[in-house]
């Protein structure tokens, strides 16, 4: 048996997420067809992020377990011209027979759009909150949530049992073409957690203090203190990190 991971992307306005679902299209329910189609058998994969409907990924990593002689370089080529033109495979390499795309992953990074104004082309990959956006209070909002927290503040109802204490590496705005970007670096991430501190930052954007008012939210643990879950078409899963 060998072992090989997948770097997929996929724009996911018309998946039902990444994780297979009966009767329901879903961006592994294609992969795993195109996969099966390659190789000529069934075939099962891991995903490090098990994106929501509408989101979207430029990094996310499968990786599964075959007997087959296919080299991995042959992998990428033949799955382009399986994949529907919303799911692309970037990369494929055989990896160490212990190695898992989720259990393995250190960290991932997610990325969340927002529009400075309302904009046709962008509106399936961006989110415009219709209020003026105050980059420096926003940066200061998120940036109180750096460091080792329980965030089940920012944990949507109906998750699956999780580990709450996340390690968030990185947490801050930059500019993009189409207005503010959040990045967002960790270890793992909560049901709906990205759209939750989102949601949260616009929420507290014109506090007097940014920072102290999402440390009040983190530090409640309470859902019911954060702000609204921010729309989905705007989060991207862009990076997995591993050893």
């Amino acid at each position: 048996m060998r072992t090989f991971r997948v770097t997929v992307a996929y724009e996911g306005t018309a998946f039902h997420g990444w994780q297979r679902q009966p009767e329901l299209r879903t961006a592994q329910g294609e992969f795993e067809t195109a996969l099966s189609d390659v190789f000529g058998e069934t075939v099962t994969t891991v995903a490090a992020g098990r994106t929501d409907a509408g989101v979207h990924a430029r990094g996310q990593v499968a990786s599964f377990r075959l007997d087959t002689r296919l080299p991995a370089r042959a992998i990428v080529p033949m799955l382009r011209r399986r994949l529907p033109s919303d799911l692309e495979a970037l990369e494929a390499a055989e990896t160490d027979p212990g190695f898992d795309a989720r259990r393995s992953a250190r960290a991932r990074r997610y990325a969340y759009r927002l529009l400075d104004r309302e904009d046709v082309l962008f509106r399936r990959v961006a989110w415009h909150p219709r209020r003026p956006l105050d980059a420096d209070a926003l940066e200061r909002a998120v940036r109180a949530l750096e460091g080792e927290h329980d965030f089940s503040a920012f944990e949507a109802s109906g998750s699956s049992p999780t580990r709450p204490v996340c390690r968030m590496a990185r947490a801050g705005w930059r500019r993009w073409e189409g207005g503010l970007q959040l990045d967002l670096v960790a270890d793992h991430f909560l049901y709906h957690m990205v759209r939750n501190v989102v949601g949260t930052a616009l929420a507290v954007m014109h506090a007097a203090d940014p920072a102290a008012a999402m440390r009040a939210v983190l530090q409640s643990r309470r859902r019911s203190k954060a702000g609204a879950t921010a729309p989905p078409q705007a989060l991207c899963l862009e990076e997995v990190f591993y050893p």
